[in-house]
Formats: structure tokens, C-alpha cells, sequence
């Protein structure tokens, strides 16, 4: 008989699935918290241009503005806000 060896698999490869038969996705945490380099990577922009979306009063003003918290040693984004902040600014153009 042949000896059996074990395979290890990554992560990114295993598949949860739920009681009812359905794949559960893994949820990125709610305390995965950005700085203005990381969004500016997430949009493509500059980072001049993150601090300038923040903004609600100004020279350069914006209707919906990224949330934002602001903390003493800078400003910081919750990733969950940022993505739904950018799928917000979605428009069906017809």
C-alpha cells in the first residue's frame, strides 16, 4: 500500500459552507481602519486629493463627502465606509 501524504491548502482556497448548503463568504473585519496613502491606492488618486474629498467646507467643496475620522495623529477610514462611499458615487448614465 502506497503512503498517504497530506496537502495543505491556503486560506484563499478553503470554502465555508453553511447549513443550508450555501458558501459563505469571509467578511472583511469592521476594525480594518486605512490611512490616506492606502485610500488614495483603493480610488487611484493622490493623497491631496483624499484630504480634498474630506472636505465639507472650502475652496474645494463636496455634496457627499468620504467619512472620515479624524484623530490626533491624522486622519484615518474605515475600509467598509470607503467602499460604500465609492459605490454611492456610481451614476447610470444614460
Amino acid at each position: 500500500m502506497k503512503p498517504t501524504t497530506a496537502i495543505t491548502f491556503p486560506a484563499s482556497f478553503v470554502v465555508t459552507v453553511s447549513p443550508a448548503g450555501t458558501e459563505v463568504l469571509p467578511t472583511a473585519p469592521d476594525n480594518d481602519i486605512l490611512t490616506v496613502a492606502e485610500v488614495a491606492k483603493i480610488i487611484r488618486c493622490k493623497p491631496s486629493s483624499v484630504y480634498n474629498l474630506t472636505r465639507k467646507r472650502g475652496i474645494a467643496r463636496y455634496a457627499h463627502p468620504i467619512p472620515v475620522i479624524k484623530l490626533p495623529c491624522g486622519l484615518r477610514f474605515r475600509r467598509s465606509s470607503v467602499l460604500a462611499w465609492l459605490r454611492s458615487q456610481e451614476t447610470n448614465v444614460a
